[in-house]
């Protein structure tokens, strides 16, 4: 390493309280927060924001004992675990300095722009002893790890396609969303979720074919299918500029289970499976939200900084680069192909 040396990170005692800090004030750091501070055994002891009024406001919002800069707030002794819900592009930096300050790092998605930041922040963590985990929430939700299990289990026979959207039409204002310095896109902001969910149910794609629509250096819109081989194959799509339908399904050789929107956080999911008396019998299920959905995951990291770990095993940093992989490729075919 060509860092300064890095302090080792002391794993938490398992009966203590593990201390949050968040970084950045926006509407995802809000839900965040409220979740945070409704699990036992964690607390939001700090917020970190570029706007010294907003951070106080949040702060006191939320009950945060401190609030400051990101320096400021990464000097902090009583500092575990920071939260990083700031713009794309930002991520890898943020993240570096957190690891290099001795924290725990969970990040929202996509955690970084590209495998070589996520493969540098890997070596950092491994460096340093810390937890490092990119905050893809939908793979801790209650009904999607039931979904998970079923499709695993041979609930509806061998998986053979999947379908999955995330399109909703979002103001045209001033926000990171639309700004491409700051890494805005709809492929790795939403995107990220039909493409997870089908490397979940078909492992990872031998060919991507893409489309897409840019604006001023940003992908607004993108449709993709990908192959994996014997003729099993998903069609995505994600948008923020136009609608397509945010909903999602698995099909199998013995029925299919439909996700209603939003499916990246649902609490319920439909089965329909072939019958010989019927010819088709459907059934939902349906499971509690926890929180603002945050929660299953933030409960999860929490236990397994507990616990001494170094990531989780529901997602882990290969997890993030594969799929890192896969949106960096996208992305190259939706500028060259558009």
């Amino acid at each position: 390493m060509t860092d300064r040396v890095v302090e080792e990170i002391a794993v938490a005692d398992r009966e203590s309280t593990l201390r949050w800090a968040i970084i950045g004030t926006g509407a995802i750091s809000h839900h965040i927060a409220q979740d945070v501070t409704g699990l036992i055994g964690a607390e939001l002891v700090a917020v970190a924001s570029r706007n010294a009024r907003r951070a106080g406001e949040f702060a006191r919002l939320h009950g945060a004992a401190h609030a400051g800069s990101l320096s400021e707030v990464l000097r902090l002794g009583e500092v575990d675990v920071v939260y990083i819900a700031t713009p794309h592009a930002t991520h890898h930096e943020i993240a570096r300095r957190a690891l290099m300050a001795g924290k725990h790092v969970l990040i929202e998605k996509p955690a970084t722009m590209d495998v070589a930041e996520a493969e540098d922040l890997r070596q950092l963590a491994q460096a340093t002893h810390a937890f490092l985990m990119e905050a893809m929430w939908m793979k801790f939700n209650p009904a999607y790890r039931a979904l998970i299990d079923f499709v695993q289990s041979g609930g509806i026979g061998a998986v053979r396609s999947v379908r999955a959207s995330f399109g909703l039409p979002f103001p045209r204002d001033d926000s990171s969303r639309w700004n491409a310095d700051l890494g805005g896109s709809a492929l790795f902001d939403q995107g990220i979720y039909p493409l997870t969910l089908a490397c979940d149910m078909l492992g990872a794609p031998t060919e991507i074919t893409a489309r897409g629509v840019r604006e001023a250096g940003v992908d607004i819109a993108q449709h993709m299918t990908l192959e994996f081989g014997d003729g099993r194959y998903a069609q995505l799509a994600s948008s923020m500029s136009e609608f397509v339908e945010p909903t999602a399904a698995v099909n199998g050789t013995d029925g299919w289970v439909e996700i209603p929107f939003p499916f990246w956080v649902a609490t319920e999911f439909t089965t329909h499976l072939a019958d010989p008396k019927t010819f088709l019998t459907s059934q939902t299920s349906q499971f509690e939200k926890q929180g603002n959905g945050y929660t299953p995951m933030l409960r999860a990291v929490q236990q397994a900084i507990l616990d001494g770990a170094r990531e989780h095993s529901l997602h882990t940093w290969n997890d993030t680069t594969a799929v890192l992989a896969l949106l960096q490729s996208t992305a190259t075919q939706i500028t060259q192909n558009r």
